[in-house]
């Protein structure tokens, strides 16, 4: 089912900035649509489920889980559609921009790049699969920077140039079949869509046989290509994923350290307590005191 498209901007904004970054988390009940306006040029990374950017009255492009899209908005104000479930990252900035940063690379461009960028096409969508830097560094460093304050706008800036000169280039000799082929594509957008669903269901027990069919594999293989592509088994993530939960509840004032632990699907206190010291690395009665 697609439905009309909600998140929340990570940077900027789509309307007035020239460079801006939007991105749609399941879950996410503090979202808001996104509209595209005329003479931007966007950079759209679907992790799970699908998106369709276009006009109302019809499509331009449709991406799918690992996908990436790189285009320029129509004449008339566009639309971003998602399909439930979704979770996707929208880099977007103003087409004049982008053409004088590229000016002087204009040679080494991709060439239906070019085309986007000096030509304005609107008809032009160039479509090729996420690889592994996009979906390990690059989206992670718009969605969670390591800076603050005043610096953010420079690391914004640092990682819209390292996203155009990964995508935007042809690749190096090799470098396609070892980032892009199918199978590594298919190994991440099911970690993704695992990540997706875990978050969800963060206060459920975990059933690794129902979370293997809710994103299409075996239970062993998802086991292993989860612990290797996160560098922790899904029982460890799962266990972040809740203190992390309990954490916001407790900081927030929401909930007491018993309510919390509740709410995020612990039934023994004492188990919640020694999970959330290996994870936090002190007691929740020290860090709802901190």
């Amino acid at each position: 089912m697609i439905i009309k498209s909600s998140g929340k901007p990570v940077f900027g904004d789509a309307k007035e900035s020239q460079i801006w970054a939007w991105s749609a988390v399941p879950g996410d009940e503090r979202s808001e649509s996104l509209k595209l306006l005329p003479g931007q040029t966007v950079f759209v990374m679907v992790q799970t489920g699908a998106a369709i950017i276009g006009p109302e009255t019809g499509s331009l492009a449709r991406i799918e889980a690992g996908q990436m899209a790189i285009l320029n908005s129509p004449e008339d104000v566009a639309m971003v559609l998602t399909e439930d479930h979704t979770e996707l990252l929208i880099v977007g900035m103003r087409r004049e921009l982008v053409a004088g940063m590229m000016k002087p690379f204009r040679p080494g461009l991709d060439k239906r790049m070019r085309e986007i960028v000096f030509e304005g096409s609107v008809s032009e969508v160039i479509q090729k699969p996420l690889g592994r830097v996009l979906i390990e560094r690059v989206i992670p460093a718009f969605t969670s920077p390591i800076v603050s304050g005043a610096a953010r706008s420079f690391w914004y800036e640092s990682q819209v140039k390292e996203l155009i000169a990964i995508t935007c280039f042809p690749p190096a000799d090799g470098e396609d079949e070892f980032f892009c082929s199918r199978q590594k594509r298919l190994s991440m957008a099911r970690v993704a869509k695992a990540k997706a669903y875990l978050k969800k269901h963060v206060d459920e027990p975990l059933d690794l046989h129902t979370l293997a069919a809710e994103v299409g594999c075996s239970p062993f293989y998802l086991s292993r290509t989860f612990s290797s592509t996160t560098e922790m088994t899904i029982s460890q993530y799962v266990r972040k994923l809740r203190i992390e939960a309990a954490a916001e509840l407790i900081v927030s004032g929401q909930c007491n350290v018993s309510e919390a632990a509740v709410e995020v699907g612990y039934q023994s206190l004492s188990h919640f307590s020694k999970a959330f010291q290996q994870v936090k690395g002190c007691l929740p009665s020290k860090y709802e005191a901190a």
